[in-house]
């Protein structure tokens, strides 16, 4: 039996007749233990159309996202919820307060600040 690994291994034979030259008619595992990876062999291409994902072996496209990639990254560098810092004055949020009270309770939705009333409408 011929393994995906074939494709890429330095004894493999490109032969529709024979497979390799140790293994002719293949391998009875899902693993081959003489397999000596190809230096010449063509990479495997990982990738899907922009705008497309893969879940569960099916390309699915991708759902528009309300913000930007810019608007997102300024999210991910300047939010509370990631930084635990207001952006506006740099007052630093009790991450363990914060943390104790998500166990008991549904988490913090809004991260507004109580020093310099800055509000987080994110949400």
């Amino acid at each position: 039996m011929k393994i995906p690994e074939c494709d890429r291994c330095l004894l493999y034979a490109h032969n529709p007749h024979l497979i390799c030259a140790v293994h002719p008619n293949g391998v009875s595992t899902d693993r081959c233990l003489d397999f000596r990876p190809d230096p010449n062999a063509a990479e495997e291409e990982l990738w899907t159309p922009e705008g497309y994902s893969f879940y569960d072996g099916q390309l699915i496209p991708n759902k528009p996202s309300r913000y930007t990639k810019e608007e997102q990254l300024e999210i991910l560098d300047n939010h509370p919820f990631f930084t635990g810092v207001c952006p506006q004055c740099s007052y630093k949020f009790d991450l363990e307060e914060i943390r104790f009270a998500a166990r008991n309770n549904p988490p913090l939705v809004h991260w507004d600040c109580p020093r310099c009333g800055w509000i987080d409408d994110s949400v």
